[in-house]
């Protein structure tokens, strides 16, 4: 996938698994995600992404939410599938929301 002005913005929800063994998964991958993270920034393809939380007061994570740059929601899929969350199994790429978004000017 190249980036260029034309690429449309896409907001991502997906939630890691909920078995026992999920975030051992998720922190056990985390450094190759950050990494490959980083180079789809540097990219123009991830705008900006982070984790999501069940709530302030438990700061467990749950699932993650990204900004996205692509040419289609099927490429922004293709991109899920191929992050080290998914592949590592920290990530349901089943409970993936993928939706257009186009960000305010103020």
């Amino acid at each position: 996938m190249t980036t260029n002005a034309a690429k449309k913005s896409f907001v991502v929800l997906i939630n890691d698994f909920t078995d026992p063994d999920a975030l051992s998964r998720r922190m056990a991958v985390r450094e190759t995600h950050l990494a490959e993270a980083t180079r789809r920034r540097h990219a123009g393809i991830l705008v900006s992404g982070g984790a999501i939380f069940d709530s302030h007061e438990s700061g467990k994570m749950v699932g993650s939410a990204l900004v996205v740059n692509a040419d289609s929601a099927e490429d922004v899929l293709e991109l899920l599938r191929s992050d080290p969350y998914t592949v590592g199994r920290a990530w349901d790429i089943d409970s993936a929301k993928i939706f257009p978004y186009r960000e305010a000017n103020f």
